[in-house]
């Protein structure tokens, strides 16, 4: 047998190093991450509304209730 082949050679294969996976994740993390901050407006600024109104009338006004006029004088009675 070989001296340098130890393990044998039905075995499953070595896992891939981890270190290397780990730092490529946060690499691409911290990127992604760098991205959204960059592309995101962080400051609130009250300068500008968001929403613009023009008023071309004057506001409605409910019309004034009818007035309520008193009922007529019942007729005299007739004198005798």
């Amino acid at each position: 047998m070989q001296a340098h082949n130890d393990r044998d050679q039905f075995a499953p294969p070595r896992p891939p190093a981890r270190l290397r996976a780990i730092t490529l994740a946060v690499l691409v993390h911290a990127a992604l991450i760098g991205a959204l901050t960059w592309g995101v407006n962080w400051k609130n600024t009250a300068d500008q509304p968001a929403v613009e109104a023009e008023l071309w009338a004057a506001v409605p006004v409910q019309a004034a209730p009818r007035a309520v006029e008193p009922p007529p004088p019942p007729p005299a009675p007739p004198e005798v």
